[in-house]
């Protein structure tokens, strides 16, 4: 279990989505060519003008869950342990959102555990913690539990918040971390999309 909390944070910038080339294939013929930008394509005797553009807000679906986010990002995707597949989006302040995938363990007891590990550090470090636990309804109208602990020391605020959903030897657990609480943060933003647009399956 130690390889799960030791991976949580590694990626941050990285993870920011940088735009690549793209290949358009008419009629046999491959054409590379950008996002946003505009090319002629002659077709017969006419000349068309082509661009391809992308959603400000793209879905991601896996066969558990789906949920939306922002264009700006990309979803990393890994395996950090046997039966256990991770992704996660990430802000360049380190706000973000993480979904745990299992498939061989009940993952709802570990809440607990998990908000322990991701606070301990700043509690030792001196930032003051209060628990403001709830439940919230996800768009797919499944009720969860969060366990939510704000952190504050002077005038920095960070936010986790920790919930699962399980059965025997399967489910998943959901963890958001914003480090910036200002009210129009990336970080927020960010989080408050996916939240909105969970579905569990």
């Amino acid at each position: 279990m130690k390889n799960i909390f030791s991976i949580l944070f590694l990626l941050s910038t990285s993870l920011l989505f940088s735009q690549g080339d793209y290949q358009v294939e008419i009629n046999g013929k491959v054409i590379e060519i950008e996002l946003d930008k505009e090319y002629e394509v002659k077709v017969g005797k006419e000349i068309l003008k082509v661009s391809v553009k992308q959603k400000d807000t793209l879905l991601y679906k896996d066969d558990a869950f789906n949920f939306k986010f922002p264009k700006e990002y990309k979803v990393a995707k890994s395996n950090i342990d046997e039966g256990i597949e991770q992704l996660m989006l990430m802000t360049a302040e380190g706000s973000g959102f993480i979904i745990q995938k299992y498939t061989t363990f009940n993952p709802t007891l570990l809440n607990e555990l998990m908000i322990n590990e991701v606070t301990k550090e700043s509690v030792s470090y001196g930032y003051s913690m209060v628990r403001k636990d709830y439940e919230k309804t996800l768009a797919s109208g499944l009720k969860i539990k969060v366990i939510k602990a704000v952190l504050t020391y002077n005038d920095e605020i960070n936010i986790y918040e920790i919930a699962s959903v399980g059965e025997k030897d399967a489910g998943l657990l959901f963890m958001s971390m914003e480090m910036d609480d200002s009210e129009n943060s990336l970080g927020r933003n960010l989080i408050n999309l996916i939240w909105s647009s969970l579905e569990i399956k």
